[in-house]
């Protein structure tokens, strides 16, 4: 059950992902389905920020899923954008913050295993799906870099399906920062 669960999560999150990059919107309903088999996986492993977060993606995902068909001017789609540099700062702050202090709690009151790693993708997931669902570009820079910590910690718990698809959303982030960038100059051009 679990390895099937995680092979479902697998095919729908990089087609997710994939569609994210092309700014489809139709990367959120598959989103919902990556999250649901996710969290049965994440949760049978004791990764349990990383179910705690799929959750908060299932939140987020409708979120987006609405914010990006009405959340520009005018209640119209959404465009992509840059966000400011103070607001960059803040959310980098209250990260770091909030990385260290998941980690901790779940590693003296649970028998997670690797919680301060665990801290990243869960502290770090909340704020990169905040700034997709906003489409802000910075995004996918920070999912470069949970993808790489999430790589490492599926691949040390033996869940191979997730250590592939990390990777690949590695490189999927690194697209998705190219496509993006060429729309926003585009934009800023008019």
């Amino acid at each position: 059950m679990q390895q099937t669960s995680e092979i479902i999560a697998t095919i729908a999150g990089l087609m997710g992902v994939w569609l994210t990059s092309r700014q489809h919107i139709a990367c959120w309903p598959v989103a919902l389905i990556s999250i649901v088999f996710s969290f049965v996986v994440f949760y049978s492993e004791r990764l349990y920020q990383d179910a705690l977060l799929q959750v908060f993606y299932l939140v987020m995902a409708l979120y987006g899923w609405y914010h990006w068909l009405y959340g520009g001017k005018n209640h119209s789609r959404l465009t992509v954008s840059r966000m400011e540099r103070p607001t960059l700062y803040a959310y980098w702050g209250g990260g770091g913050v909030a990385m260290l202090a998941s980690g901790y709690w779940f590693a003296q009151y649970t028998d997670a295993v690797l919680p301060y790693w665990d801290a990243i993708s869960l502290v770090g997931g909340i704020i990169g799906t905040v700034w997709m669902a906003r489409k802000w570009i910075e995004h996918w820079i920070l999912w470069v870099v949970i993808d790489v910590v999430c790589t490492g910690i599926y691949f040390s718990r033996g869940l191979y399906f997730f250590t592939f698809q990390y990777a690949v959303f590695t490189l999927l982030a690194l697209y998705g920062w190219h496509t993006w960038k060429k729309e926003l100059s585009t934009i800023t051009m008019e």
